[in-house]
C-alpha cells in the first residue's frame, strides 16, 4: 500500500475537496488542520464529519506552523507526497491581524517545506497561491494569467502568498 498523502488545509474548501478527490481514487490521505476561527469551526467540522466511517482518510489537528509537529508527522507517517493548501485567508483580515498571516501562510509554509525537504524518499510537495499576488486588475477585463509578472501586492495576504511562491522555487532547486 503506497504512502497517505497529506493535504493540509482538509477542513477548508479546497482541502475538503481535493481530499475527497484523492480519497475516490484510492489514495490514503492525513488531512491536516488547525480549524480556527477565521471561518465558522461549526462549517469545518461539518466538512471533516463528511470522512467519517473512511477507512482511508485520518485527520490531525495540527498548526502547520509548528515545526516539529509537521516534521514529526510527515516522518512518523512515511509520508512522500503532500499538497499543502493550508493557509490564513482574507485580504481584509490581513490589516487587522497581520501576525495571523506571518504565522499561518510564512512560518506555516516554510514548515511543510522543512519537513518535506528532510524526509527520506520524498517525491512531490503541490502548493496553492493565490490570484491576489497579481494585484488590483480592472473589472470586466481578462482576467490573469500565470505569466504575468506578480510584483504588486496590495495586502499583507497577497505578500504572503507570494513570498510563499518565491520561497517555493527557491527550495525546489535545493
Amino acid at each position: 500500500m503506497p504512502a497517505p498523502i497529506v493535504v493540509t488545509g482538509a477542513a477548508g474548501f479546497i482541502g475538503h475537496a481535493v481530499a475527497h478527490r484523492l480519497l475516490a481514487r484510492g489514495e490514503c490521505v492525513i488531512g491536516v488542520d488547525i480549524v480556527n476561527d477565521y471561518y465558522d469551526p461549526a462549517l469545518k467540522e461539518a466538512r471533516l464529519a463528511t470522512f467519517a466511517g473512511i477507512n482511508s482518510f485520518a485527520f490531525e489537528r495540527v498548526d502547520i506552523a509548528d515545526a516539529d509537529k509537521m516534521k514529526a508527522l510527515i516522518r512518523d507517517n512515511n509520508i512522500v507526497r503532500v499538497v499543502h493548501l493550508a493557509a490564513q485567508a482574507g485580504v481584509r483580515h490581513s490589516i487587522e491581524n497581520p501576525f495571523a498571516y506571518e504565522h499561518s501562510n510564512l512560518a506555516g509554509h516554510l514548515s511543510v517545506m522543512e519537513a518535506c525537504r528532510h524526509a527520506e524518499g520524498f517525491e512531490h510537495l503541490v502548493y496553492a497561491s493565490s490570484s491576489s499576488v497579481y494585484g488590483d486588475k480592472p473589472m470586466g477585463g481578462e482576467g490573469f494569467k500565470e505569466e504575468e509578472p506578480a510584483t504588486d501586492p496590495v495586502s499583507l495576504y497577497a505578500a504572503t502568498k507570494r513570498a510563499c511562491e518565491l520561497m517555493s522555487q527557491s527550495y525546489a532547486k535545493l
